[in-house]
């Protein structure tokens, strides 16, 4: 009986310090993965945080310089200059600094009391290997007394010598704060569990040696301590023969102590679990350590089958040899349960998601995407295959171009942390909404967005939908109609003042009209005849101002768009070429209408008549003495292009846009007070109001102008 009972507690102690040593172990390994988990994705922030960098300075210029003591950027002063480096920070919150050979110039890292850590050195190790060797550099640095994650790039000038490094680092604690609460709370529970085990053991030591009863005390204390455990636990000897287990595990098996004591598995389990077990055992007997597998094969007493891990451990006699193993199992059945209806329900989810007609998205508890529908893939252009299972804010980069924070990512924040992320920001119950102008892959767009927390049966949180809408064409609309309404107010403001002031006009320049010419007949001296004809040209002048004038204002306004028609344009231009005849003959100017009779036109006849009157009133007076004019019309597949060209004054680049301004004059030569400045203004206006384009080209000066416009094409 001594002899039984001291191999049990060598068995019973050995498997504790097995557990022990495995646990820690195990425990070890884990953290150490966290923490080069943390490290990578610490890596990809910089890397992230870097190409930005590089961005934004490749935005100021193309290439890199040294001019005196400043590094350049194109034009862009680099050194001193912070906008970029606060730029990064304000993105990303990444440190960023630019250094010129070893020297800070560019930084927003901050000493202690506020000032900014510009002219400190580079470290001579990462110096080496970024400015001497031109190498990237990515791992621990220490900044201003700090151990920082830092990513370095060399700087290149366009010959290729490294003059510089951009950098960008983040505190190494900033990263691996969550992962040290982790490992102490992790450590804390092992040291717990150790000092279990160890008070254990010291108790089973102690009782033995002071007698040979005392063993069986402290096996029964061992035994207790197991009964109270709520998970089914056991121990075998190397020979696969159950030695012991707790209350749980006869309760789970469904067979008394006596029942099971000295069997094997082939004795308790069916022939399908029992081969598992027996094949998992000789794999841990072999290779002596901790094993961890999961199976389903596990019969219950109530006759139903359950999933379990199976988590053991061997453990060894006092001389060394294997003694056996001690294992725990883990039933999984309800989690299992719960996984599968969850899935089941998040498949049910993105069935509905899926042919919604918003674009939508869903994500769980950790923000990882778990469902993108059809309408957000064409309104992102990110298909489902790229975006399912991402997390860290990926769902915002086809939105924002960055990983940032979205509707989403804000249901468990306060309101003031909320508006800072979006600005009219509205809350309904749990449900957020907001709106924003966004530049995404078909261009600006403005979206209207919602968000929601997911809740489980049990009202736990385990995600968040977000819902948006396009509502550009409402927003533009709205600008449109907006502009519109002040639009016609202002032109029927402009309308009424023009109408009054023409006739207002009317009344003292019609007995000028009649009265000048009468007057200048019976003038004999020459030089009152001079200012009486001078008194006529102004009167002119002043009439032909208002009128244009009010034409101008008339066909700005909302009644100008006219109802299109076919008209056929080289009838028009005939009828304006005849009335324009008299200016033509007067300068000598041929003028020539090359416009095919066919060709016809969407437009209005009035106001295409005043364009062309306008035009061809132009061409004639800037027109070389004894020159021509020529107008020609092509005909494209929606649009016909009308060109008018004149062989005289020409212009200079400059002005090929200006003359379409109102009163613009190009110089002396064609500031006369017999032009008003308004003739290709109502020319400009009329063009638009048919939906065509007007503009003008001229080789320089004395060499021509040619003014084009076009119009849309219609069946003769």
């Amino acid at each position: 009986m001594s002899i039984k009972t001291n191999k049990i507690a060598n068995a019973t102690l050995s498997a504790a310090l097995v557990i022990v040593i495995c646990l820690t172990i195990t425990t070890e390994l884990v953290l150490k993965q966290v923490r080069t988990e943390e490290t990578q994705e610490a890596a990809e922030v910089q890397d992230h945080a870097l190409k930005l960098f590089w961005k934004l300075y490749r935005a100021k210029g193309t290439s890199w310089s040294v001019q005196g003591r400043d590094l350049m950027m194109g034009s862009y002063r680099a050194s001193g200059n912070q906008e970029v480096p606060d730029r990064v920070r304000a993105i990303t919150g990444s440190t960023a600094s630019v250094f010129l050979d070893d020297t800070r110039v560019a930084t927003n890292v901050f000493y202690p009391g506020g000032r900014r850590a510009l002219g400190t050195r580079m470290p001579a190790t990462i110096y080496h290997s970024v400015v001497v060797k031109g190498k990237p550099f990515r791992g621990e640095s220490l900044v201003l007394g700090e151990k920082f994650l830092c990513a370095y790039e060399p700087i290149r000038d366009r010959h290729g010598n490294v003059i510089g490094a951009l950098a960008v680092g983040e505190r190494a604690g900033n990263y691996l704060a969550a992962y040290r609460r982790t490992a102490l709370r992790i450590r804390a529970i092992n040291a717990v569990l150790t000092c279990i085990f160890i008070l254990c053991a010291f108790l089973l030591l102690a009782e033995r040696k002071r007698a040979q009863d005392g063993t069986q005390k402290q096996l029964d204390f061992l035994q207790v301590i197991i009964d109270a455990i709520p998970a089914p636990i056991f121990y075998k000897d190397a020979a696969g023969i159950y030695l012991g287990f707790n209350k749980v595990y006869e309760e789970y098996i469904g067979l008394t102590r006596e029942q099971m004591l000295g069997k094997s598995v082939f004795d308790l389990w069916s022939r399908d679990a029992a081969e598992i077990f027996h094949t998992m055992d000789q794999q841990l007997f072999t290779a002596p350590g901790v094993q961890t597998y999961e199976t389903s094969a596990v019969r219950h007493s109530d006759g139903t089958r359950h999933s379990v891990i199976m988590n053991k451990a061997t453990f060894h006699n006092p001389n060394g040899s294997l003694g056996g193993l001690v294992g725990v199992m883990l039933d999984i059945t309800e989690r299992k349960k719960a996984e599968e209806e969850t899935r089941n329900a998040y498949r049910k989810l993105a069935d509905i998601l899926e042919f919604l007609p918003d674009p939508t998205f869903v994500v769980d508890q950790e923000h990882r995407v778990i469902a993108w529908n059809l309408a957000i893939e064409e309104l992102t252009g990110v298909g489902k295959e790229q975006i399912l299972g991402n997390g860290n804010y990926a769902y915002a980069v086809p939105f924002y171009g960055v990983r940032r924070k979205m509707l989403i990512d804000l249901l468990e924040d306060p309101p003031e942390a909320q508006e800072s992320w979006y600005a009219g920001i509205t809350s309904n119950g749990k449900t957020l909404s907001a709106e924003a102008c966004l530049g995404l892959h078909r261009g600006e767009r403005y979206l209207w967005s919602a968000a929601s927390p997911l809740y489980d049966l049990q009202g736990n949180l385990v995600g968040g939908i977000q819902t948006v809408r396009d509502v550009t064409e409402v927003r533009l609309a709205e600008q449109e109609r907006h502009r519109l309404e002040m639009q016609l107010k202002h032109s029927n403001m402009i309308e009424s003042l023009l109408t009054q002031l023409s006739h207002d006009l009317r009344t003292p320049l019609t007995p000028l009209f009649a009265l000048l010419p009468m007057v200048r007949r019976h003038v004999q001296d020459p030089k009152l005849e001079r200012m009486v004809a001078m008194c006529e040209d102004s009167v002119q002048q002043i009439q032909g101002l208002t009128v244009k004038a009010l034409d101008l204002v008339r066909l700005s306004g909302a009644q100008a768009v006219p109802d299109l028609g076919p008209v056929p344009l080289a009838g028009i231009a005939r009828v304006s070429l005849h009335g324009c005849a008299a200016q033509f003959e007067q300068r000598g100017v041929t003028c020539l209408n090359e416009i095919d009779p066919q060709l016809a036109v969407f437009g209005q006849p009035e106001q295409l008549a005043l364009l062309f009157d306008n035009l061809l009133s132009n061409a004639a007076r800037y027109a070389a003495e004894h020159g021509y004019v020529r107008i020609r019309a092509n005909l494209g597949e929606e649009t016909v292009t009308v060109a008018v060209h004149d062989d005289g004054l020409g212009l200079e680049p400059v002005h090929c846009e200006l003359i379409f301004r109102e009163f613009f004059k190009v110089d002396a030569a064609r500031h006369d007070t017999k032009t008003q400045g308004l003739g290709l203004p109502i020319c400009r206006t009329i063009v638009m109001n048919h939906q065509g384009r007007i503009w003008a080209e001229s080789p320089g000066l004395n060499q021509g102008t040619t003014i084009f416009f076009t119009l849309k094409a219609a069946k003769a």
